[in-house]
Formats: structure tokens, sequence, C-alpha cells
């Protein structure tokens, strides 16, 4: 799993997740993942266009880091995931958080948009 991360010209920050979000795959990012999703107000785009597997760590730490930016008074969305992925994500409950479209329109989304 390999991890890049970002700012958008919009302030928002994104990260791309790349390979598998399984049990090595969260190992290998979780830390670095959650050190992206601090400070106040964060504004967080993960792009998972190139992530083909979810597992249920995975799920886990999507949720936790959703969590962790709300209370905060942010908002995390998730872009452009791979079929599995956002069938993975359906079933889990959190397509709620699924965005499709371009980094920048996906990030004004999240600008505009409240908790």
């Amino acid at each position: 799993m390999k991890l890049e991360s970002s700012e958008l010209p919009s302030g928002v920050s994104l990260i791309k997740l790349d390979g598998n979000l399984d049990l090595a795959g969260v190992a290998e990012v979780e830390t670095p993942f959650y050190a992206h999703c601090g400070g106040n107000s964060p504004r967080v785009l993960v792009d998972l266009s190139t992530t083909r597997f979810v597992a249920s760590l995975g799920i886990r730490m999507l949720l936790q880091a959703i969590k962790t930016v709300s209370a905060r008074g942010g908002r995390l969305l998730m872009l452009n995931p791979t079929p599995a992925v956002a069938s993975a994500l359906e079933i889990s409950g959190l397509s709620q958080y699924v965005v499709h479209g371009s980094e920048a329109n996906a990030g004004n989304t999240l600008l505009q948009s409240g908790k």
C-alpha cells in the first residue's frame, strides 16, 4: 500500500491510497494517514481510485478517520473508489462519504458543505 499526500489549491488535504487496504496495507499507512487528518476543521479528500481492495481493517481505518475529522469540526470524503471498494463502502454504510468526479470539484464540495 502506498500513501501520497498533497494539498489542493483550495487548501483541502488530498490523500491518495494505492494498493490494498488489507492487514498489511493498513499496517503500512495507518499512522501517516491519521496524521494527515489532524488540525482544526480539517477538510480531507481520500482518493481511492487506485485502491483495489478494502478489508474490514481498512473500513475501520476510514471510519475512525471520518469520526476524528468530524469531531474536529471538519469533513472527510472518499473520491472515485474502484467498484470493489465502492461495494465494500456501500455494505459498510459509508457510501454517504463517497463522491465521484475531479479532485477540484470534490474539494469544492468539501469546502461548501458542513459536517
